[in-house]
């Protein structure tokens, strides 16, 4: 596996020499990130429940691209051995970058749940993708899997809009950001339904 860590709001290659990811249900590049489960997040049925999994994807997607919020969030300093450790393809940080006038909000999910998750002790691979770039808004894809890439659970994406904080609508995105951005886009997840 390729590993990298966010060093200064940059993806920094920890083993160049490592092998590539790979998912089957994702063709090329893609940045994984582990997400640890909890005993709570399971429902009546003895697995992961559905609600639970839409918090994943949100987890690894502010792990992945940086809090929406960085600028605004309480705890903005660094701690020793607190970076945020993502394995693939770095994604740009422009999320973190923009937060301090740009809102970033969820307007809409796609979800196909496709096995149960079990509770087991270990983590969970989410692997995200930037699968399209509009105007103002970007769509990040999922795909919540065993980290060995053996078996796929859950396959989704999400579409993130870039909203002006002062006057509460959708802003363009800015050419710098767009340039970002688009160098990250990789094919879409497979959804089985569109």
């Amino acid at each position: 596996m390729q590993a990298a860590r966010v060093v200064d709001g940059r993806m920094e290659d920890m083993h160049p020499s490592s092998s590539v990811l790979t998912n089957p249900l994702i063709p090329g590049s893609f940045t994984r990130v582990l997400i640890e489960l909890r005993w709570g997040d399971m429902d009546a049925y003895g697995h992961v429940n559905n609600v639970t999994q839409l918090r994943v994807l949100e987890e690894a997607r502010v792990r992945a691209f940086g809090s929406p919020t960085a600028a605004r969030d309480a705890a903005n300093t660094e701690v020793p051995g607190a970076g945020r450790v993502v394995l693939g393809s770095g994604l740009p940080d422009v999320l973190g970058r923009a937060s301090a006038d740009t809102d970033l909000l969820v307007l809409s999910h796609k979800i196909e749940y496709r096995e149960p998750i079990p509770y087991r002790e270990g983590p969970v691979a989410v692997d995200c993708v930037i699968s399209a770039v509009s105007a103002v808004s970007m769509t990040v894809g999922y795909v919540i899997a065993e980290p060995d890439g053996a078996r796929a659970y859950t396959v989704a994406e999400t579409e993130v809009v870039f909203v002006d904080t002062a006057s509460g609508r959708a802003r363009r995105i800015r050419d710098h950001e767009r340039e970002e951005l688009e160098a990250a886009v990789a094919a879409p997840v497979r959804l089985r339904h569109v």
